[in-house]
C-alpha cells in the first residue's frame, strides 16, 4: 500500500494508536497499538467494519465530519469518540484523521491516529460523580456548608443558609462572613487568634447576625484545605449549625443548679445551726423554769453559741472574696510553726506528732496566712482522726517543679464510699464537722496553682500529699469559691 521505509517504521512501531486507509476504505491497515487499543488481532480488526468496533452514540458525529473531509472541506478533523473493546469494555480517545498526499504518484490516503484518554475519563467521570454527590449532601444538609477564599471571603454556600440565618446564597458570595460575627464575640476570636492558624482544625461557638438583625449562637468547624505540593492554604471549609437551642438549654439547666447549689447550702446551714440551736433553746428553758442561774447549764449554751460562730465563720471564709498578696514563703518553716502550735495538745493526748525535711527547701511565691490554715487544718484533722499512742509524720521534700508536703496518719481511715465525696461543703466524716475547713483548703492550694490528693483505708490511716509550685502566676481569692 505504501513503499517508504521510514514512514513504515514510524507507523508500526509507535505506541500512539494508528490507521491508514484508502480514501473509499476499501484497504485499511492497522498499527499493533491500534490493535492493543482495541483488543483485536490484525487479522480480526481486517474482518470488522469500523462501525463495529465504534460507540453507537459517536457514530454520527464521526460521519458527519468524515463526509467534510471527503468532500474537502476540511484537510482533517478531531473529536472524542468511544470505542468497543474486545472484552466490551468502553475505551476512550481523541481521534485526529488527516489526509496524506504522497508526491511520487500522487494518492491520497486518510491517517487516523487516536489518543488514549481511558484511564483519564474514568478519573473525570469519578470526579463528577464525587462532586455531584458531595453537593447533594451539601445541598440537602441542615448545616450550612461553607467554601471560603483564605481571606474568608465566601466562594460557594449551601442553601441552608436561607433557613438557619434568612440571606440567599446568592447574597453571601465574595462577602465575607466575619461580617456577621457578633463584635464582642469577634474580638474574643481575634484574641485567640483563630483566623491566624488556620491549618488546624478548629471548632468555634459565635453569635451571628440573622437577615432580620436577631443574633443566634452558631458552632462552627473551620478546616484548611492545603496543598499537597507547596504545603499553603488554598482554600478553608466551614461546617456551620444552629445551637441556640443547645445554649439555651445549657443556660436553663445552668440556672436549675445554681438554685439546687444555693438550696442545698441553705439546707445544710440550717442543718448545722439547728443542731446547737436545739440544747440552747432546751438550757434556756430549763434556766427559765429554775429560776436561777445554773453553771453547767450556763456553760454548754455558751459552748453551743461558740460552735454556731464557728460555722457561721467557716460559711463566711468559704463565700467572702480575700484578695492575697504573693510573698516569699519557705514552706518547711510554715510547717514547723504549725507543728509548735499543735505539739503541746498532741503531747497532752499522747499522740505522736513528727517532722522530717529531706533537704533544705527553696522558697515559693504564695500567702503565708492561708497556707499556715491549710497545714492547720489537715493536720488536725489528722491528729483527731489518732486513738491513744496514735502517730502522725509530716515530710517536707522537693523536687525541680515545687515542693512536696506528705501528711502520713496511722488512725483510723476513710471509707472508699466517702473519699470521693471529701471536699464537698458540709460533708464531714467527723461526727460535729461542717465540712468546710477541707473545702477551704481544696481552694487555697487550687489558688496556688497546686493540688492535693488524699489517699486512705479503712482502719489503715490516712496520706494527704500537697504540692506547691515554685512559679505560681497570681494568687486570686484563695479562700474563696
Amino acid at each position: 500500500m505504501f513503499n517508504l521505509t521510514l514512514f513504515r517504521a514510524v507507523f508500526y512501531q509507535s505506541r500512539i494508536p494508528q490507521l491508514i486507509s484508502s480514501i473509499d476504505l476499501t484497504m485499511v491497515q492497522f498499527n499493533p497499538a491500534f490493535c492493543e487499543f482495541v483488543g483485536y488481532s490484525p487479522d480480526e480488526l481486517e474482518k470488522l467494519s469500523m462501525e463495529a468496533i465504534s460507540h453507537p452514540d459517536d457514530m454520527a458525529a464521526d460521519a458527519q465530519l468524515f463526509k467534510e473531509l471527503l468532500e474537502r472541506k476540511r484537510d482533517e478533523y478531531q473529536l472524542e469518540k468511544r470505542y468497543i473493546h474486545k472484552s466490551g469494555e468502553i475505551k476512550t480517545g481523541v481521534l485526529t484523521v488527516s489526509k496524506i498526499h504522497e508526491q511520487l504518484t500522487g494518492e491520497e490516503y486518510l491517517l487516523g491516529q487516536v489518543l488514549d484518554i481511558t484511564e483519564k475519563k474514568h478519573m473525570e467521570n469519578a470526579l463528577k460523580y464525587r462532586e455531584k454527590k458531595y453537593r447533594l449532601l451539601a445541598e440537602h444538609s441542615s448545616d450550612i456548608i461553607m467554601l471560603h477564599k483564605v481571606d474568608f471571603s465566601c466562594l460557594y454556600i449551601s442553601p441552608s443558609v436561607k433557613t438557619v440565618l434568612g440571606y440567599q446564597p446568592e447574597e453571601m458570595i465574595e462577602k465575607s462572613p466575619l461580617e456577621l460575627i457578633h463584635p464582642d464575640d469577634l474580638i474574643e476570636l481575634r484574641k485567640q487568634q483563630i483566623c491566624d492558624h488556620i491549618e488546624e482544625t478548629k471548632l468555634i461557638t459565635y453569635r451571628c447576625r440573622k437577615k432580620d438583625g436577631s443574633f443566634i449562637w452558631i458552632e462552627s468547624t473551620v478546616k484548611a484545605l492545603v496543598c499537597t505540593e507547596t504545603g499553603e492554604v488554598k482554600e478553608i471549609v466551614t461546617v456551620s449549625r444552629d445551637i441556640e437551642q443547645r445554649m439555651a438549654t445549657q443556660n436553663r439547666l445552668r440556672k436549675s443548679e445554681k438554685l439546687a447549689v444555693v438550696g442545698q447550702m441553705a439546707a445544710a446551714v440550717a442543718h448545722e445551726i439547728r443542731n446547737p440551736l436545739t440544747p440552747i433553746k432546751g438550757f434556756m428553758q430549763l434556766l427559765n423554769t429554775e429560776q436561777e442561774m445554773n453553771p453547767v447549764y450556763l456553760k454548754i449554751v455558751l459552748d453551743e453559741l461558740q460552735r454556731v460562730e464557728a460555722i457561721i465563720s467557716e460559711f463566711l471564709t468559704m463565700a467572702k472574696p480575700h484578695t492575697k498578696k504573693l510573698r516569699i514563703v519557705f514552706v518547711d518553716q510554715l510547717v514547723k510553726q504549725v507543728i509548735q502550735l499543735l505539739q503541746p495538745e498532741a503531747k497532752l493526748e499522747q499522740k505522736g506528732l513528727y517532722l522530717v525535711v529531706d533537704q533544705p527547701i527553696l522558697s515559693i511565691m504564695g500567702d503565708s496566712n492561708s497556707l499556715t490554715q491549710v497545714f492547720l487544718n489537715i493536720i488536725q484533722n489528722a491528729l483527731e482522726s489518732l486513738s491513744k499512742w496514735g502517730q502522725v509524720q509530716i515530710r517536707v521534700s522537693a523536687d525541680s517543679t515545687g515542693v512536696t508536703v506528705e501528711i502520713e496518719d496511722n488512725g483510723c481511715g476513710i471509707p472508699k464510699d466517702r473519699l470521693s465525696k471529701l471536699g464537698e461543703p458540709f460533708y464531714s466524716t467527723k461526727e460535729r464537722g461542717t465540712g468546710l475547713g477541707l473545702m477551704t483548703c481544696y481552694r487555697i492550694i487550687e489558688a496556688h496553682q497546686g493540688r492535693i490528693d488524699i489517699d486512705s483505708e479503712e482502719g489503715d490511716g490516712t496520706t494527704v500529699t500537697i504540692w506547691l509550685p515554685y512559679k505560681t502566676e497570681k494568687v486570686n481569692n484563695p479562700t474563696c469559691l
